[in-house]
């Protein structure tokens, strides 16, 4: 709720499809029938418009992580048992701004590995027509990190393009 997709990356409309989630977390693949819009935007997205990129976005004092590391509200069932797709970023660490940081971006790579677990994000990277991307949002200065493969770690997106 933080980010301005269109601001960030200079589209206009219609020319992103978003899927905006509580953390940016994405639910891991169930391929039976039911009610999952994640899965129903995830496919019709790679499956229906073609699209080539998929990017999860995480920012810097999400709410959805610092919720993780405060006591769940017993009234909030939902939203506790939505959180528990982001529990594997958790360090073992009281919540300082170091760990939220690091906690978020390794939320959004935890949510790329789940992606890939999706048959049809699988197929269509496997064969070369759609790349992951996973970006941290700095709201304090604006700056987009994106996450380096190979070097396992969020490098500036500046650095990246020189």
């Amino acid at each position: 709720s933080r980010i301005v997709p269109y601001l960030l990356t200079g589209t206009g409309p219609g020319e992103l499809f978003l899927v905006r989630n509580v953390g940016g977390f994405v639910p891991p693949y169930d391929g039976s029938e039911g009610y999952h819009g994640t899965t129903a935007a995830i496919e019709f997205a790679v499956l229906n418009l073609g699209v080539q990129h998929i990017i999860v976005c995480g920012h810097s004092h999400c709410g959805a992580i610092r919720a993780m590391y405060s006591e769940a509200n017993p009234e909030a069932i939902h939203l506790n048992n939505w959180l528990n797709l982001g529990r594997d970023a958790l360090l073992p660490v009281q919540a300082s701004a170091e760990a939220l940081h690091r906690t978020e971006q390794r939320a959004v790579v935890l949510q790329l590995e789940r992606l890939m677990n999706y048959p049809m994000v699988r197929k269509q990277v496997e064969v070369g027509e759609l790349k992951l991307h996973g970006w941290h949002y700095i709201i304090e200065d604006g700056e987009v990190h994106v996450l380096d493969v190979e070097k396992g770690e969020f490098i500036p997106a500046t650095k990246e393009l020189n």
